[in-house]
């Protein structure tokens, strides 16, 4: 069966190691021989860090590149469109390393229809059926896939100190949202609105404003 990794649209807020964690669960369906791919989205320099973790941990990689900032259910659609594309019947989330990892599970389950498991810690695949370990609580579940299905994990990968800069990957498999079946237009009504940074008042103005709702007005509007 096909496994993708969706690493997501950034780099971790965190440690890179939720990103390896997650590549190196996925290299377990590799001794299979599962095909694998890993994908991530947004700019080139998040694609190049995730293609060259993905590098190290031995998977293919491919990225897309977007400039559309998107809300978890826009970026759902993109990796929806992949693993329609590559047939895959697992999807491994990187749940662990930004939060809003977390509601792309549940929303690439619904696009593709398949099972959703979340907090999940340990994977071991077996033939067609996949063992989990999910945290619930202060209790560790087992539980076993045999159909689609996404699974968020939150699996680290081993202790780094520093991690070298990225190169650009000549050998990650470049995509675009026209070869995945998008309509850019129509993608673009899941994008975040822009964040609009007022300049900060002064104290004396916020002072002043305060105390203008106190002051009886004179004749002809003037204070």
């Amino acid at each position: 069966m096909t496994v993708a990794v969706w690493l997501g649209t950034a780099p971790p807020v965190r440690t890179i190691r939720w990103l390896d964690g997650a590549l190196h669960a996925a290299m377990k369906f590799a001794k299979l021989d599962d095909p694998l791919l890993a994908v991530a989205a947004g700019d080139p320099t998040w694609l190049d860090l995730a293609a060259d973790r993905a590098g190290r941990a031995g998977v293919p990689a491919a990225g897309i590149s977007i400039n559309l900032q998107l809300d978890y259910l826009g970026w759902a659609q993109v990796m929806a469109a992949v693993a329609r594309q590559i047939n895959a019947r697992i999807v491994i989330v990187d749940e662990a390393s930004r939060p809003e990892r977390f509601p792309e599970v549940a929303a690439l389950a619904e696009l593709l229809e398949a099972a959703q498991l979340t907090h999940v810690v340990s994977l071991a695949p077996d033939g067609d059926a996949v063992h989990a370990s999910r945290v619930h609580g202060t209790v560790l579940q087992a539980v076993r896939i045999t159909g689609p299905a996404v699974i968020g994990v939150r699996i680290p990968g081993a202790p780094i100190e520093e991690y070298p800069t990225p190169t650009p990957s000549a050998s990650m498999r470049r995509l675009d949202l026209n070869s995945l079946g998008l309509d850019p237009v129509v993608l673009g009504h899941r994008a975040l609105p822009p964040r609009v940074g007022g300049e900060p008042r002064r104290t004396l103005e916020r002072v002043a404003e305060h105390l203008a709702v106190h002051v009886v007005p004179r004749r002809g509007g003037a204070y």
